[in-house]
């Protein structure tokens, strides 16, 4: 904005004319015209210009730069915890019911915001808002969508940022909250998704809360133990075993259920040779992954070793 252009003043409101004031009364964001000009209090602060078209459509952008950027900090209170949630709603103009996710982005680099919000599309009461840190937060109604169905909107739009506008990103989602009392919660869980996401080396860029119980139940156990399990397990010969091509068998294999073929044809192998591979990994972990108690105990052993290396 440049006020010279249309000589916009700037004031504070206890500067202002007694009557404007009264008619400005406590309401922001309202453009006041009086005798040739236009009024407009942000805050407690005022401009003012000559009225005429120019300086009007002027006043009323700002008017909404200043309000979006209000209900963003009322948004982040609201999130952080540090307001009252129904008071919230209530400045925000929202229901206090009615399901909601919030979805943290991450992105690797600095960007543009616009850049983001291209890549995102919103739809009804969805609200997205830029972080001072250069996350993002979006607050995404579940209103008609499938838990399944926020996930491959998640992944897709992050998918979009890479391949339109080269941003490197990752997102958390927190679990669906009922009620807007339960938003600051599903905030955390959309941060913890991430966080989890990170150490564990969890594939892809998408972390799901709510598919992490395994890997945050292998944080809970203390690092001493950790080490001690995971040497039961995975000795040195194991270690030089379970790598590469040998370790995206098994996450294939554990992904699609412990099923044989179904593995076999996502790896582009025969079925004789995804057993030769189970086959080696039992001789050198002592656990058969074809039955699921083996593969549970392979799984979580696994876990603590990728948070803790």
């Amino acid at each position: 904005m440049n006020p010279q252009s249309f000589r916009i003043e700037v004031r504070s409101f206890s500067d202002t004319d007694p009557a404007i004031r009264t008619k400005m009364s406590s309401t922001d964001y309202r453009i006041v015209r009086e005798k040739g000009y236009a009024y407009l209090r942000i805050g407690e602060t005022v401009y003012s210009c000559e009225d005429c078209p120019e300086s009007l459509r002027l006043l009323e952008a700002c008017a909404a730069d200043s309000r979006t950027s209000t209900e963003d900090r009322e948004w982040l209170a609201l999130l952080k915890g540090s307001e009252d949630p129904l008071q919230a709603a209530q400045k925000l103009g929202i229901p206090c019911h009615g399901e909601r996710s919030v979805i943290l982005f991450r992105p690797a680099q600095p960007y543009q915001y616009s850049d983001l919000q291209d890549s995102i599309p919103l739809e009804g009461s969805d609200r997205m808002i830029p972080l001072e840190n250069g996350d993002a937060v979006l607050i995404l109604s579940m209103k008609r969508r499938t838990r399944a169905e926020v996930i491959e909107f998640v992944s897709a739009a992050t998918e979009t940022m890479e391949s339109e506008a080269g941003i490197s990103c990752c997102a958390g989602i927190g679990r669906p909250a009922a009620s807007i009392e339960k938003l600051p919660s599903s905030y955390r869980e959309a941060e913890a998704a991430i966080k989890t996401g990170k150490r564990h080396r969890m594939p892809g860029s998408v972390f799901d809360y709510e598919r992490q119980t395994l890997e945050r139940l292998a944080d809970l156990i203390p690092e001493e133990e950790a080490s001690r399990f995971r040497q039961e397990i995975v000795t040195e010969e194991a270690a030089a075993v379970l790598k590469g091509e040998m370790l995206e068998t098994i996450r294939v294999f554990l992904r699609n259920d412990l099923n044989l073929s179904t593995t076999a044809r996502e790896l582009f192998v025969h079925r004789n040779t995804l057993l030769y591979r189970m086959e080696k990994i039992r001789r050198v972990t002592g656990l058969d992954l074809r039955k699921f108690e083996d593969a549970a105990v392979f799984r979580i052993i696994m876990s603590l070793r990728d948070a803790n290396d």
